[in-house]
């Protein structure tokens, strides 16, 4: 699993919350991808769960289940986790995005920021974002060379100018070489802060 280190200059810029109440939605939906981040997912869930009383569902990519078995998620959340539009008779993407009242991407790959920034829905993940009508918060994880990649700051440009919150990623140690060169996902309390920055922007603009 992840070290994090955090620096005060790498903290993310987050949407002041000075003025907060109780969190600005009751049901998330969290959309998992295929990083090893998706390894400290189970322990963000206890926290929503637990500390703020939310109601979880999981969709994951297939790239994800292969990090955290779907079932993981079902025995957290009490809600089946899906992997993929063939677990059920019904519509899951249309019945998971109307039901949600925040959409949290957690944690979003490299790919899926791609696929987001352009309406691509290859898979259950994609889709939900594609339908979502609530606000969708996507929380990078990637190696630091991918995420200074010009196509990847273009689709994070592209992103942010479509609504979409995209939560900065903080210096992380990658698996892969055992420095600091991953970024990732702040801990989940700097993220639950970020969304509700994110939802209460969104409520004050159409007010």
């Amino acid at each position: 699993m992840a070290t994090r280190t955090v620096t005060s200059t790498d903290q993310p810029q987050r949407p002041s919350t000075a003025d907060a109440g109780p969190f600005p939605a009751r049901r998330v939906l969290v959309a998992a991808c295929g990083s090893a981040d998706v390894l400290t997912l189970p322990q963000s869930i206890m926290v929503m769960r637990h500390a703020l009383r939310l109601d979880v569902r999981v969709v994951l990519t297939p790239a994800a289940a292969r990090f955290v078995p779907a079932r993981s998620f079902t025995l957290l959340t009490g809600h089946p986790a899906l992997v993929d539009e063939e677990t059920t008779t019904q519509v899951p993407h249309l019945d998971l995005t109307a039901w949600a009242d925040l959409v949290l991407v957690l944690p979003a790959t490299a790919n899926t920021l791609a696929k987001a920034a352009h309406g691509i829905a290859d898979n259950l993940v994609g889709t939900c974002l594609l339908a979502a009508t609530a606000p969708v918060v996507l929380v990078p994880s990637m190696n630091r060379a991918m995420w200074e990649r010009p196509a990847v700051q273009r689709n994070v440009a592209q992103l942010r100018e479509d609504g979409y919150g995209v939560v900065p990623p903080v210096p992380v140690l990658a698996l892969s070489t055992g420095t600091l060169d991953g970024r990732g996902m702040p801990p989940i309390e700097a993220v639950l802060e970020f969304a509700a920055g994110h939802l209460r922007h969104l409520d004050g603009r159409r007010g």
